[in-house]
């Protein structure tokens, strides 16, 4: 009976130890947090160099609206 029970923790402690090495789902996390870094970074571009005329921030713009009319759900 000691047996058994030694074998049925030694089975909930693998499967407690593989549980807490899961890595599904870190990746997307990561890209999420690039991507969001990066939307970041270009609004912080678009406010420091403003957003009328023809300067940068307006080509800027204009890249990102055609990046964006690109992509498809």
């Amino acid at each position: 009976m000691l047996t058994n029970f030694g074998i049925k923790l030694y089975g909930k402690s693998v499967q407690i130890w593989n549980h807490t090495k899961n890595q599904r789902g870190a990746q997307a996390i990561e890209y999420i947090g690039v991507a969001a870094l990066a939307v970041v970074l270009i609004l912080a571009m678009i406010k420091l160099f403003g957003s009328d005329g023809d300067g940068i921030a307006k080509k800027l713009v204009d890249k990102l609206k055609e990046f964006i009319d690109k992509i498809s759900l």
